[in-house]
């Protein structure tokens, strides 16, 4: 698929996101919209190809392979190994509303990682090197770019994990509870460590084989996972299960790297690359 297609493609799957995700909540008061069937679910697969979509065309197909096969191995791996073991995240356990599973794990689970942690790559990227991808530098700029993704990424947990973990959608159940609306801290180490190694492992690749965008990296084209975070975090809220607390928590935790993000892509000698394909 050429370029221009890719980026229509992913514009399409985040239009649809944002259409059952916020705009049908928000005017349910006023019309009453059709629904896309499948709930969370179809909204998860959703981000997920808008977020495949649109790494293929900043990226370049060879990477955005690369991006997701390491982000599901090791999600995978660490989840399971987090549920049999209780170490890597605290005790818990997956119940059946996130569908079939691989092992302890819900397939839709290191999907879900990929859905998050790639726009979570851009929005580091953007703030650190007022660029949307690469991985430039030595290994100092590359751990830093891959801890501020991970905290961004973190971020996301903070709001996410309160609304599936509740009483209203119980995706999964944590064993010993904790101080954040049940959540352990324990959660939030495994989350950043286990998305640092993530970024790791694929900012050291990205260093061997740099990204060939399949067009020009205008502004219009670097914010759009910039704004599928942002969506996210709305749709988050306006899921009807979200505890009180939330709707201040997740415009700091979650707005914070969003606004921090437009600020570089906007400002005079942070922009986005516009340059063709490179490599």
């Amino acid at each position: 698929m050429r370029g221009r297609g890719r980026l229509v493609l992913a514009c399409g799957f985040l239009a649809l996101f944002l259409y059952d995700g916020v705009l049908r909540t928000l005017l349910a008061s006023v019309v009453t919209l059709p629904v896309i069937p499948g709930g969370i679910n179809t909204l998860t697969l959703l981000l997920l190809l808008f977020s495949l979509a649109h790494a293929s065309y900043a990226l370049g197909g060879r990477l955005t392979l690369a991006f997701f096969a390491i982000t599901a191995v090791v999600s995978w791996t660490l989840e399971e190994a987090g549920v049999v073991t209780g170490l890597v995240f605290g005790p818990y356990h997956y119940t059946s509303t996130l569908g079939p599973w691989l092992g302890s794990v819900p397939v839709l689970i290191p999907l879900a990682w990929f859905m998050m942690i790639y726009p979570s790559y851009v929005i580091a990227n953007l703030v650190i090197d007022g660029r949307p991808t690469g991985s430039p530098g030595g290994r100092g700029h590359l751990a830093g770019l891959a801890l501020l993704g991970a905290l961004v990424m973190a971020a996301w947990d903070l709001v996410v994990d309160p609304i599936l973990s509740g009483p209203v959608i119980g995706a999964w159940v944590w064993e010993a509870g904790g101080p954040y609306f049940g959540i352990p801290v324990h959660n939030y180490a495994g989350w950043i460590g286990t998305t640092f190694i993530v970024y790791v492992a694929y900012r050291a690749l990205e260093r061997q084989w740099p990204p060939r965008p399949a067009g020009p990296m205008t502004p219009g084209a670097s914010v759009l996972p910039v704004l599928a975070y942002g969506a996210m975090m709305v749709s988050n809220l306006l899921s009807g299960s979200t505890p009180v607390a939330l709707a201040v928590i997740a415009p700091i935790a979650m707005g914070m790297p969003v606004v921090a993000a437009l600020i570089r892509l906007l400002s005079p000698g942070g922009e986005a690359d516009r340059d063709a394909p490179r490599g």
